[in-house]
């Protein structure tokens, strides 16, 4: 008879051995039913939009139905709390922004980090802007900093969340500027805001573009560090020397993934993000950006979380 240690130690080797087995059988029949993606966002909007088109060449090089559900509010923070309750085997995915994963936490409002979620994609940059009217006596940021700063008169600012707000405080510290932060809910809303003139600069994720086109509207700023693709000569928030917040789209899932269905799911997902139907959408809205891979999503959250932190001082 083997000494029982002789046995242990062979139970358990069997059992390492079969556990490795399944995880690969299990790896190589993903999927074999239908993954469910989480939609930060309410129905309709554009970030929908950009999840369903996606969905359509995903669903063909997956083999499987994606389910969409939809748990909107609190900047994406009720979808990725959603996503990280559920198993980490690939079928469930989280559809939010940069700032869902590295921002809200930031804030000790939520229950999960950065480091709860397997990043998989980022398949859009918004064009974030800060805008006002043309017929403002500005033309830029900066003109708009000396003319507040000369006739020592409160700017009136629109606001679509906390990020912004924080950012506009920290340009109120820098310059001495005060500003009347009003919050707004809604790309639509903001619109009619600058245009009524109820405000004097608002922040917009993209419905400016139709108004700066027909001159009625002109890019103070880009929000973020990198140049915009509809008004690429825009300065950014990060050049005047100013804290830079970037709003992307992002694809991410609960943390553990086996690194073989991650792996598919990646490859999956970023050539879903090159297929024209998802490129024609995303370029007529002046939002599309070479999709960015699981690596390269999570240096960029991890970028992100390092200027939100900035922001936050």
């Amino acid at each position: 008879m083997k000494p029982i240690k002789s046995l242990v130690l062979t139970a358990l080797a069997a059992t390492i051995s079969l556990s490795a087995g399944m995880s690969g059988a299990i790896a190589q029949d993903f999927p074999n039913k239908p993954i469910e993606m989480i939609i930060g966002f309410k129905p309709g909007g554009f970030s929908d939009a950009m999840a369903r088109k996606i969905s359509e060449p995903l669903t063909e090089k997956l083999g499987q139905t994606i389910v969409h559900s939809y748990k909107g509010g609190a900047g994406g923070s009720i979808a990725a709390t959603a996503a990280k309750a559920k198993p980490a085997d690939g079928y469930s995915l989280v559809v939010a922004t940069s700032l869902t994963f590295a921002f809200n936490p930031l804030q000790g409002k939520v229950t999960y980090t950065k480091e709860d979620f397997d990043y998989l994609l980022t398949m859009a940059r918004f064009e974030t802007s800060f805008v006002s009217l043309t017929n403002k006596p500005w033309k830029d940021f900066n003109s708009m900093i000396e003319h507040a700063k000369s006739t020592g008169t409160p700017l009136k600012f629109g606001s679509l969340g906390p990020a912004d707000r924080l950012q506009i405080d920290a340009v109120s510290a820098a310059t001495g500027v005060k500003f009347i932060v009003l919050p707004i809910k809604g790309g639509a809303n903001m619109m009619q805001s600058i245009l009524g003139g109820h405000v004097d600069f608002g922040l917009s994720g993209g419905p400016h573009v139709q108004y700066v086109k027909s001159g009625e509207m002109v890019v103070l700023a880009a929000s973020g560090s990198q140049p915009l693709n509809a008004t690429p000569d825009a300065p950014t928030m990060s050049s005047l020397g100013y804290p830079a917040v970037s709003y992307n789209s992002v694809i991410a899932a609960p943390k553990g993934l086996p690194a073989d269905v991650k792996a598919k799911l990646v490859e999956a997902l970023v050539a879903s993000a090159k297929d024209q139907r998802f490129q024609d959408l995303v370029n007529k809205r002046f939002v599309g950006i070479p999709p960015m891979n699981g690596e390269e999503t999570k240096a960029s959250i991890d970028k992100i979380t390092e200027a939100m932190k900035a922001v936050l001082k």
